[in-house]
């Protein structure tokens, strides 16, 4: 298969997770500023989450640029992928409407952890399948320093949420999108 079918596929799915996202924030109780104010962890929320899976999007087409040929193993993979981040904006919206709940900020947690394994794991599957891409090379190439950092925090992330402080997990999410995540896209050379 072409790369480009999936990618369009892909983009599509996402296109309407990230529509799905914006739909299921809290309309405020009264049209005030203050009725919009108390609202915060909504929009906080919302953010994030938006430019979280809008900074997937842009990895996953800077990974796929090279790549030459799509198999079934690594249309599976991007199946996986898309499943956990159509449960994203529920996952969202819940912890938007119940932000110091340890449960709701856990649950949020692993469906960021299994979309961050998922993506990892296409990414390998992508790699098997594209003969022209050295596996090595590749393993070196995603196995960047940030990306174990990036894995580190969110799982630091998960577990102050469940003991301790509740809103540590969004808090983490925010933490590798604004210090790992962007900053090392915008050094990547511009291959959109």
């Amino acid at each position: 298969m072409s790369k480009e079918r999936l990618a369009a596929f892909t983009d599509a799915v996402l296109a309407i997770i990230i529509t799905i996202l914006v739909l299921e924030l809290e309309k405020p109780h009264t049209l005030t500023l203050n009725g919009f104010l108390e609202l915060w962890p909504n929009y906080m929320a919302y953010t994030i989450s938006f430019f979280w899976l809008g900074a997937m999007w842009i990895n996953m087409h800077n990974e796929w640029y090279n790549v030459k040929k799509i198999g079934t193993r690594t249309l599976w993979a991007t199946l996986i992928v898309l499943f956990f981040s159509a449960l994203f904006p529920y996952a969202t919206s819940i912890v938007s409407a119940n932000y110091n709940n340890k449960e709701a900020q856990v649950f949020y947690g692993i469906i960021v952890l299994l979309i961050t394994f998922a993506n990892g794991n296409m990414y390998a599957s992508v790699a098997k399948e594209d003969l022209h891409l050295s596996f090595s090379a590749w393993i070196k190439r995603r196995r960047r320093a940030w990306a174990v950092w990036d894995i580190i925090i969110k799982v630091l992330g998960l577990i102050i949420a469940a003991t301790v402080y509740p809103p540590a997990m969004l808090y983490s999410v925010l933490i590798t999108l604004l210090f790992l995540v962007i900053p090392n896209q915008i050094k990547r050379p511009n291959i959109i």
